[in-house]
């Protein structure tokens, strides 16, 4: 099923609003097996929307077009797709009893302008919108459905949730297009990734993605309709090159894999040169206990921690680089690392997943100090 986003606003095309709600919609929908195959991002211009309405309808099964249908002027969508699919603009008198209804709960008069979200293409569906007063709907045209929503974020994905996948669902029944695996690698660029894993093609209906997420670099292998044992042997092809970088697979992030590995115990931080990051990747954590001090030790051996239970300790930036330890079951294991990155907010948060990999593999029962390629380590304690 081939499935397009058009984004619609002036504020979007201008950037003064970062399109949040087209990131969200993919990867939601490329977690349920659709991958979407175009986004658009059009202004508030009547002849580019019905344009651009026109073209995705030509191609794609599904088109889901996000904003434009609020009460002011500059809110065209709806004209737009009644001009484009030459439907025209009809009120629809129960929508309009709707926002009647939800002002006069609120004990505020309904503004006039607000008519106007219940004047929509002739022949849709209207979708439900249980927050607020644009109502989504959706249009017919050729071999496409067209979803139209509101673009306030939360109104949009409550649609999205409850009022548009179980149509698609329906659409695709059991049959799902694209199968999703996701893996994160720590302390390996994407470069070097890319000359190990793309040596070879991968099997037909096989992708590999890449997406960078500092400080960790995220690996995709998407299946479009590929068998189960082709998907299984792509993926034992890609842990066998990245194993000693992994740090997490699945969709839950890897911080949170690494921290539910605690099971509750207790985990302090001590941080220097890392100035908070790595409480901000675990901040969640019920029992955590934090502190940030500009005068830790610069030399790893001077580096202290909790004397029971679990520590991670980030000392502070010296002429070796900056010192690591995690003290854990009466042991101190430790190293100095150097960071060569230009940004700082990249180095720090570098700092912190390294000092988070010492703990993951520490759980794990696996080496402590790893063999990063993006890290160069210039001295370590393993006692």
């Amino acid at each position: 099923m081939r499935i397009e986003i058009i984004s619609t606003g002036d504020e979007i095309v201008t950037g003064l609003v970062v399109d949040t709600n087209a990131a969200w919609l993919s990867a939601l929908l490329l977690e349920q097996g659709w991958q979407v195959r175009r986004r658009l991002t059009v202004g508030d211009n009547l002849a580019d929307l019905k344009t651009v309405l026109q073209e995705s309808a030509s191609r794609a099964e599904v088109v889901l077009v996000c904003g434009g249908l609020g009460p002011t002027a500059d809110d065209l969508t709806a004209q737009a797709a009644a001009e484009a699919f030459e439907q025209p603009l009809t009120l629809f008198p129960d929508w309009l009893a709707t926002i009647t209804a939800r002002y006069a709960s609120r004990g505020r008069p309904m503004a006039q302008s607000n008519a106007k979200q219940a004047w929509l293409p002739q022949g849709c569906e209207i979708l439900d919108n249980p927050v607020g007063t644009a109502c989504g709907f959706v249009v017919r045209s050729g071999q496409s459905q067209l979803f139209f929503t509101p673009g306030v974020p939360f109104e949009f994905k409550q649609m999205v949730s409850e009022q548009i996948l179980p149509r698609l669902k329906q659409l695709t029944g059991a049959q799902i297009d694209t199968e999703l695996r996701r893996f994160y690698t720590f302390g390996v660029s994407e470069s070097a990734l890319s000359d190990m894993l793309d040596a070879e093609p991968w099997p037909s209906g096989i992708e590999l993605g890449y997406r960078s997420s500092m400080p960790l670099i995220e690996l995709k292998l998407i299946g479009h309709g590929a068998s189960t044992e082709d998907m299984d042997a792509a993926e034992a092809r890609l842990l066998a090159t990245t194993e000693s970088w992994l740090v997490g697979r699945g969709d839950i992030e890897p911080a949170q894999q690494i921290l539910t590995l605690l099971e509750e115990n207790p985990l302090a931080l001590y941080e220097c040169e890392s100035r908070g990051t790595l409480l901000a990747i675990c901040h969640e954590y019920a029992a955590l206990e934090a502190s940030f001090s500009s005068t830790l030790s610069s030399e790893l051996a001077q580096l202290t921690g909790s004397t029971h239970g679990v520590s991670l300790t980030i000392g502070r930036a010296g002429q070796d680089g900056v010192p690591l330890l995690l003290c854990a079951d009466g042991k101190r294991i430790g190293q100095t690392v150097k960071v060569s990155h230009p940004d700082p907010e990249s180095r720090r948060k570098i700092l912190a997943f390294a000092a988070l990999d010492m703990l993951r593999r520490h759980l794990l029962g696996e080496p402590i100090l790893g063999d990063y390629l993006t890290l160069a380590r210039t001295s370590q304690h393993d006692g």
